[in-house]
């Protein structure tokens, strides 16, 4: 299945935060893992698969919940619609003897491509028929391939496993920035199936913070990032005006 890479890279969300942590008196790295944490968090929360709409981001740990697999899975079984029709299997043996791989004709007209016999001519049919972003064609109903019922069901219960890939990806560098975030089982146990990381290093002198990763449906996610970025930079002053007015607040300052 194909793979997309993504890199999140914000220099203006780093400047800023930066100088933010001076001015709070922590760490620089402290702080600059800190938001990349939370940043890598909410950009899995706008990861699909979701049940409805996404929506923005809360403060909220959960990167998704039991309805978003499951309507992740249901995903799958249309997907599946769209390129083949299922038979009961003695009526599909009865189809191979009679038409072979195909195509099925009844009284010369084509009503269906052909005959799908196993997983393996299932799984090569249907990345026949995705696209470079993994988009499922829906072919009419005469180009279809009958497959049986058993067949169908065992092929889209491996691929309903995958369920969660992508979310996977900025789960795991949460995870190793140290925020606080939980997933579903399907989303922690394709943590083992992709590529992630969440890293702060230092660069010429100052502390940078990446997030990023590979897995199928990264693009999905793209268009939300320059808004996330944003999002989080705001969330992050904002945090960090309030705690600098309750200090002064405390100390008995007084707070213009």
């Amino acid at each position: 299945m194909p793979k997309s890479d993504i890199e999140i890279d914000s220099s203006v969300f780093e400047q800023k935060a930066r100088l933010l942590a001076k001015k709070l008196g922590k760490s620089e790295r402290e702080f600059i893992k800190n938001q990349t944490g939370l940043l890598a968090r909410e950009v899995a929360k706008m990861t699909p698969p979701y049940a409805g709409k996404p929506t923005w981001p809360t403060n909220t740990a959960a990167v998704g919940s039991a309805k978003d697999i499951k309507a992740g899975k249901g995903a799958i079984i249309k997907d599946l619609l769209k390129i083949c029709k299922t038979q009961k299997s003695p009526d599909i043996k009865k189809l191979w003897k009679r038409h072979g791989a195909g195509p099925v004709m009844i009284n010369g007209i084509q009503i269906a491509a052909g005959i799908i016999m196993n997983e393996s001519e299932l799984r090569t049919w249907h990345r026949k028929n995705q696209s470079a972003r993994l988009r499922t064609k829906q072919l009419p109903r005469t180009s279809q391939m009958y497959v049986s019922t058993v067949v169908f069901n065992r092929y889209a219960k491996q691929q309903q496993r995958y369920v969660g890939r992508a979310k996977a990806v900025f789960y795991g560098a949460a995870l190793t920035l140290g925020a606080k975030v939980s997933a579903p089982p399907n989303v922690k146990m394709n943590m083992l199936s992709v590529y992630s990381y969440g890293r702060v290093k230092g660069v010429s002198g100052k502390t940078v913070g990446e997030i990023g990763g590979r897995a199928g449906g990264l693009f999905h996610t793209i268009r939300h990032i320059p808004m996330l970025k944003k999002n989080r930079l705001e969330k992050a002053v904002k945090r960090g005006e309030y705690v600098m007015r309750k200090a002064a607040k405390d100390s008995n300052f007084k707070v213009v």
